[in-house]
């Protein structure tokens, strides 16, 4: 049997947004495996959080243990990996997700760890299942880093206050250099939400309805604080619309799915894909609501007013910041005029938008943090968010972080991108902090924000919000 845990750690949009929903990379990976005839599990831990005798007691009969791993849960998915190591010394443990395709060593370096799963996972876990179920070598498996043991194999302490496994001095690291991206992304079977707890995941309280779905995979621009363009591929890969729209109507009847978040990096990237997705689902007269990411300069009012007939309900626009300078500074490759214009045809079409706003950056005055602020009520989406730039491994801002000595700290526990872990040259990160608080304040707490919820039948989304808004976060 293969277990694949999402560790419990701290989450910001589920601690700020009150938003938790299905892991659907371990759902892919769950998917692949089962259709290969493995036995698999799924133990979403940041939303059943089980105690440590739970979790051994569900995956107790695991050969392999798979964890993923983001950037803010990489000490968590550490820590699972020594408990379960200390308690079945012969599993073989795997670490995978964005975080360790990065630092994969920094991973080995920990004796509970095994191997490391770098960049997209599907095939290459599946060889792995295959290898280690039949006792065979590792070698050659590509997207895969791994700890060979040679003859002497690993020696283990199991006692009660070890931290971490001992292993022998023989061990070599072994990489077999990266897969290939997936071409065919509808080869791949549709997620296995039937092995996930659905009655945990809520949305601001409200029960799970709202299922997430790729259409795509790959970036072709390279915002600098963005690793999704590094981990998936700067090259556009898209499922079909036939098969995108077959994977709505199965969340729909098997699911009672009601609302689609598509989490593509920029869905509208082809229009003409768009639109014929928006046919398909228009000729099925699917009854479900959907919302996606976008750039503001892929939009136009054909389109718009093709995916509000076609049930698109919200769009996501990265804004970032109100300083051209700092766009610039992002690499963004977008201007303000264009911001304007987007939110506003995407209102006029009879769309909610929602708004990301980045404040910290290392050369950010204070007048421009104030700026950014000003601009998102200006532009008057429907919801925003607010973040601290946080410079994740694999990117170009971390990498001038490390060179030019701008981080705060390395304790990745900090990159929530709620808390400043970058020097800025004018602010301290208590101000950073303290601004961040108040963006969201000054934000939410608008009479008439809280009149346009309650107008909306919103009045729980209301009180929740500012709930969160107003709680004040550990580091400030």
């Amino acid at each position: 049997m293969i277990a694949l845990i999402n560790p419990n750690a701290s989450v910001e949009v589920v601690k700020r947004l009150g938003i938790s929903t299905p892991p659907l990379g371990l759902g892919y990976l769950a998917a692949m495996l089962r259709e290969r005839g493995f036995k698999v599990k799924i133990v979403d831990d940041l939303v059943e959080k089980l105690s440590f005798s739970e979790l051994l007691n569900r995956i107790k009969d695991a050969t392999i243990v798979g964890i993923t791993s983001t950037t803010p849960t990489f000490s968590a998915a550490l820590r699972y990996a020594c408990a379960i190591k200390r308690r079945l010394p012969h599993t073989f443990i795997v670490l995978g997700g964005v975080h360790v395709t990065f630092m994969p060593y920094q991973a080995l370096k920990n004796d509970c760890v095994d191997a490391v799963c770098i960049g997209e996972g599907e095939y290459t876990l599946v060889e792995l299942a295959e290898r280690v179920e039949a006792g065979r070598s590792l070698e050659g498996i590509k997207g895969l880093i791994y700890k060979d043991y040679g003859n002497r194999g690993r020696e283990t302490r199991t006692s009660e206050g070890d931290e971490s496994v001992k292993q022998s001095d023989s061990v070599r690291i072994i990489n077999n250099g990266p897969r290939e991206f997936i071409q065919d992304l509808d080869s791949l079977p549709f997620p296995a939400y039937d092995l996930m707890p659905l009655e945990k995941y809520t949305v601001l309280g409200h029960r799970l309805e709202h299922f997430p779905m790729i259409t795509s995979r790959g970036c072709p621009f390279g915002c600098r604080y963005c690793s999704s363009s590094l981990f998936l591929g700067r090259k556009f890969r898209a499922r079909s619309p036939k098969n995108v729209v077959d994977e709505i109507e199965w969340l729909i009847n098997d699911f009672k799915a009601k609302y689609i978040a598509f989490g593509d990096d920029t869905f509208t990237l082809s229009k003409r894909r768009v639109i014929e997705i928006c046919d398909e689902i228009i000729k099925r007269n699917l009854d479900v609501k959907w919302s996606c990411s976008s750039r503001v300069d892929t939009i136009s009012r054909e389109l718009l007013e093709k995916m509000k007939e076609a049930g698109c309900s919200a769009i996501y626009y990265g804004v970032e910041s109100a300083s051209q300078q700092v766009l610039n500074y992002y690499k963004k490759k977008i201007n303000l005029e264009k911001v304007k214009e987007a939110v506003k045809l995407t209102k006029k079409v009879g769309m909610e938008t929602i708004c990301s706003f980045i404040i910290g950056s290392p050369y950010e005055t204070k007048e421009d943090m104030k700026a950014t602020l000003k601009f998102a009520l200006k532009l008057n989406p429907d919801y925003a968010q607010f973040s601290i730039l946080t410079p994740y491994p694999g990117t170009d801002i971390y990498r001038e972080a490390k060179e030019k000595n701008l981080l705060l700290t390395e304790n990745f526990d900090d990159y929530t991108a709620g808390k400043p872990v970058l020097k800025n040259i004018y602010l301290s990160p208590e101000e950073i902090a303290r601004f961040l608080k108040f963006c969201y304040l000054r934000f939410y707490l608008r009479p008439s924000f809280i009149i346009r919820e309650i107008r909306k039948g919103n009045l729980r989304v209301v009180i929740e919000t500012i709930r969160r808004a107003l709680r004040r976060e550990e580091s400030m």
